[in-house]
């Protein structure tokens, strides 16, 4: 199998407290401003094969080339969030790839042992795929096939960065 270089542009952390960790961030890893995502729900959920429901909030921040993701979930029942990080439990989740072709990426990792574990959004629009890497490198791989609204939303975010204050949390989407 001939495999190019993955591009990781995200990363991502699950959360108990959103609000509270955009400030930890700020302050510590002097990262912001960030864009707050509230009480998403994401379309055609898939978890394990069984259709499901993933609300959760989220927030956005760009630090150079990669994208920081905060993830807290708003659902207590198994999911690609809780099922790895229990509530109360905070942690590195996983790598964000953008891709032009989720599917063809999907039988890549699944010729390498390692399957889709969920998946979401809508083929004309944002859609994810999470694939379990985790006893490989204790993080999962979202691959990302992005429609033009969030490559938008990237790049506000990469401009919001440039220009950042140093204190300021959050801004408007």
């Amino acid at each position: 199998m001939n495999r190019k270089s993955t591009v990781v542009f995200q990363n991502a952390f699950i959360v108990n407290d959103i609000e509270a960790a955009v400030a930890r961030w700020v302050k510590t890893m002097g990262i912001g401003p960030w864009v707050m995502l509230e009480n998403i729900s994401m379309a055609n959920a898939f978890y394990k094969g069984q259709p499901t429901t993933m609300k959760l909030h989220a927030a956005l921040a760009a630090s150079g080339n990669i994208q920081m993701e905060l993830i807290q979930p708003l659902h207590d029942h198994p999911s690609v969030y809780r099922d790895y990080f229990p509530p109360g439990k905070e942690g590195f989740h996983h790598i964000g790839v953008l891709t032009d072709d989720v599917a063809r990426d999907v039988a890549m990792y699944e010729a390498l042992g390692h399957g889709v574990i969920a998946s979401g959004g809508n083929p004309d629009q944002t859609h994810i795929a999470y694939v379990d890497t985790w006893n490989t490198g204790r993080c999962l791989v979202e691959l990302i096939h992005a429609d033009d609204n969030y490559k938008q939303l990237t790049r506000m975010l990469e401009d919001a960065a440039r220009s950042w204050d140093g204190q300021t949390l959050t801004v408007p989407r």
